[in-house]
Formats: structure tokens, C-alpha cells, sequence
């Protein structure tokens, strides 16, 4: 009946469309709809905390969230085009994102990737599968968490976040994605078997998700803390 075939595409990106830069300005940017759902609320908390400037873009009103009033380091700049969206991410220390609710993928995350920007978000939704935590990014549950994300963001680096997003959202790798997909549903509308090979397919490389070059030693290092953490544990017991 093709439930084996339900599956999520993501959506795919022009890396010639955004500046890569490495070198960066020294402040936060949060670039969206100025609703309170979207965390606005922890990034200027976050700026006031850290005494570090933070650049609001987006549709909406600072007044619909309860800011009559902004600290002198919060600066709004209303909506962004195109133009003005890529020079704020390319520039950027890092970009925030502490959505409160599910994020069902979160287009500016991939885009600040290509901008060699890196991002910190919640821990849930589409951002535990697209922010890879310590390597393109922080995810965070707690403001004390969100504190440390933003003073270690100099741990992350550009050219890993502009790999991670090219190598697996670019428009070639997503285009196979699509080909495969429809492919599956043609062969269940001419009741063609499980077992069918795909004769017009070249191959199936796009199923290996290419991480950075840091993420295997990364998630060794952070395994090996939590044994050593749960060792500690264990031995005070």
C-alpha cells in the first residue's frame, strides 16, 4: 500500500545565493517573524545577560511581544530582503534560533550554514536533525545552556557548517531524493514488486549523509565524557 514509502525531503538550497565568510562581526543575529513562539524573548534576554549586540530582522512588531522598549545593544532593522539577509548572516557571530515549539525544518538554519554561520537552537523538532550539536551549532535546553552556546560559539567553524549543508541540501543531492521517491510511487501504481530494481537509476549515494570531518572524533570525545560521568556516578554510590 506504499506506507514504506512515506518519507521527509528536505528542502534544497543554492550555495551561489549566500556569502560564505569566516571572518565574522561581533554580534547575534535572530532573523524571522517577531512572534514570541520563535524564542525572541531568550535572544534579547541573552543579549542583555552577555552585553553583546543583537540584530533583530523580520515581520512584526517588538510591541506584540511585550517590548515597548529595547536595550541599547538590541538593534531592530525590520524586514530584510534578499540582499540585506545574506550580508547580515555572512557577518554574523552566530544566529539564534530558541524556537519554542516543533520546528518542522527551519529554511534560515541551512541558510546561515552556507553563510558559514554558525546556529544555536533549542534541542527539539527538525533542529535535532539539522543542527549537528559541537560541529555546525549548539542545541540548548535551558537559558544557563544558551549562555554557554553563545560564549563558545568560537569553538565552531565556518567551513563546517558551509560542508554540512552543501554536501546534504544542495539541489543535486535533494533532486535524487525526489527521483527516488517518485520512482517508488510509479512502480506501486504498476504493481511492480518490492524486489524491482530501479534500471534508470545511476545509483544510491545520496542515501550516505556526508558529515564534517570532525563529527565522528566529536561524538567519540562526547561518548567518552558521559561513560566517564556515569563511572563518577557509579563509584559514589
Amino acid at each position: 500500500d506504499g506506507v514504506w514509502y512515506d518519507c521527509v525531503i528536505p528542502n534544497y538550497f543554492d550555495p551561489s545565493e549566500f556569502e560564505y565568510k569566516e571572518e565574522k562581526k561581533d554580534y547575534m543575529l535572530y532573523l524571522g517573524r517577531i512572534i514570541k513562539s520563535k524564542g525572541l524573548d531568550i535572544c534579547i534576554q541573552l543579549a542583555e545577560k552577555l552585553n553583546m549586540e543583537l540584530i533583530i530582522a523580520g515581520q512584526g512588531d517588538l510591541k506584540s511581544i511585550g517590548y515597548d522598549k529595547i536595550p541599547k545593544n538590541v538593534k531592530y532593522v525590520g524586514a530584510a530582503d534578499m540582499q540585506k539577509r545574506k550580508e547580515l548572516m555572512s557577518n554574523a557571530k552566530c544566529l539564534l534560533l530558541p524556537t519554542y515549539y516543533l520546528e518542522p525544518f527551519g529554511n534560515v538554519v541551512i541558510e546561515a550554514f552556507l553563510s558559514g554561520t554558525p546556529v544555536i537552537t533549542t534541542d527539539w523538532g527538525a533542529f535535532a536533525e539539522i543542527n549537528l550539536h559541537g560541529i555546525t551549532g549548539y542545541r540548548c535546553r535551558t537559558f544557563e545552556q544558551f549562555m554557554w552556546a553563545v560564549k563558545n560559539i568560537n569553538k565552531i567553524k565556518p567551513s563546517e557548517c558551509y560542508k554540512w549543508a552543501k554536501s546534504n541540501f544542495s539541489m543535486e543531492r535533494v533532486t535524487e531524493m525526489y527521483d527516488e521517491y517518485f520512482d517508488m510511487l510509479y512502480k506501486l501504481f504498476m504493481k511492480k514488486g518490492f524486489y524491482e530494481p530501479n534500471e534508470s537509476r545511476t545509483d544510491l549515494n545520496w542515501l550516505y549523509k556526508e558529515y564534517p570531518s570532525n563529527a565522528e572524533e566529536h561524538t567519540k570525545n562526547t561518548l567518552k565524557d558521559l561513560i566517564e560521568k556515569i563511572d563518577k556516578l557509579d563509584s559514589t554510590n
